[in-house]
């Protein structure tokens, strides 16, 4: 018997243009929820990176009876010029034992070249670490960095941040519309991090938890007489400064940045302390009354930096890790960055 296929038919167009205008408002729907999923897996993964961290100064301090120097640079008090006190190892490289990098640490430790002292840990090496290093190799423009400093360490990098994993010979500002070159030259080529320590607060030089080799060598969680919640001890601080951005008063002009300055780098500070450290000054406000977006426009090059919205993480001296409101009282969030000076703190705009 014949099958008749007089009743059979296809899809009109208009009904797959409907089909694809509904799945088309179910993306547009979800994709959102999907983004802010991913964004909160990006800042726990953040937040562990600095209890993480938050962890290792503990034990640190438990070992050499002292927390970490931001810069292992040169103490001026004793006898210094002061001219390389910005210059040499960081904080990051001290407690690499602790966050399970011992090879690297050891690879770093028994390194004898310009820079550093040999047998030595690395949070005791030579003030000019880094410029010793590159002017010894001859100070090439495509900058050289200490065998190990070019390692990428996850857990020293946000993985919201979209600063490059290693410092590039030119960068664009995100803002700023030309790239232009990296100012310290000699940083070129080291890995970042997206992490600094908290140093002093407003009118507090010297009285923060991890200041670099002058300002406070050889704090202790005992000398932290306002109380570790109270005492901010590293931050999230994921960004680089135009050598004529608003911060220095210059032109402001996208088009013509100057140079990039200030890369946050883990093995330390190349002749520049806003690549180790942080302040919680007036002056340096939470993301910079700016966004990643026109980084360019920083207020200033001292102040921690997220690429979460609205704020950044903190990890503080009891080991707990809290996101801070970009909008925090300038007198609260200064006083969270000193260790002794007694300030009540209000609210802190969580």
């Amino acid at each position: 018997m014949a099958i008749s296929l007089r009743n059979k038919r296809g899809f009109t167009l208009v009904e797959l243009l409907v089909v694809i205008a509904i799945i088309g408002i179910l993306v547009g729907l979800l994709l959102p929820a999907v983004q802010a999923a991913r964004e909160a897996a990006r800042r726990m993964q953040c937040s562990n990176n600095l209890k993480q961290m938050g962890l290792a100064i503990h034990n640190y301090e438990s070992a050499f009876k002292k927390v970490p120097v931001a810069i292992w640079g040169e103490d001026r008090r004793r006898g210094g010029t002061g001219a390389l006190q910005d210059d040499g190892y960081g904080w990051m490289a001290t407690i690499l034992p602790y966050i399970e990098q011992t090879a690297l640490y050891n690879q770093l430790s028994s390194y004898t070249g310009p820079g550093t002292v040999a047998g030595s840990p690395p949070s005791m090496g030579t003030p000019g670490a880094l410029r010793n290093w590159w002017v010894a190799n001859g100070s090439p423009a495509t900058g050289f960095p200490i065998p190990g400093g070019a390692t990428i360490i996850p857990a020293y990098k946000c993985p919201s941040s979209a600063l490059p994993a290693i410092c590039p010979p030119t960068f664009v500002i995100p803002g700023a519309t030309v790239a232009t070159p990296v100012s310290s030259t000699f940083s070129i080529g080291y890995a970042t991090s997206d992490y600094k320590t908290c140093a002093e607060g407003q009118g507090a030089d010297g009285t923060g938890m991890m200041g670099k080799l002058w300002e406070n060598i050889g704090v202790r969680f005992a000398d932290v007489t306002d109380g570790l919640s109270n005492t901010a001890m590293a931050c999230e601080s994921a960004y680089v400064t135009g050598s004529t951005s608003t911060k220095w008063g210059g032109s402001a002009t996208p088009a013509a940045p100057g140079n990039t300055t200030d890369w946050p780098t883990w093995l330390g500070a190349p002749g520049s302390d806003e690549c180790t450290r942080t302040n919680a000054r007036f002056s340096n406000p939470i993301n910079s009354l700016t966004s990643p977006q026109n980084m360019f426009f920083a207020r200033d090059d001292d102040s921690a930096f997220s690429f979460h919205t609205g704020g950044a993480t903190f990890v503080f001296a009891d080991g707990s890790v809290q996101f801070l409101s970009q909008n925090i009282e300038n007198i609260t969030y200064s006083g969270l960055f000193t260790r002794n000076r007694g300030e009540v703190l209000g609210d802190l705009g969580l």
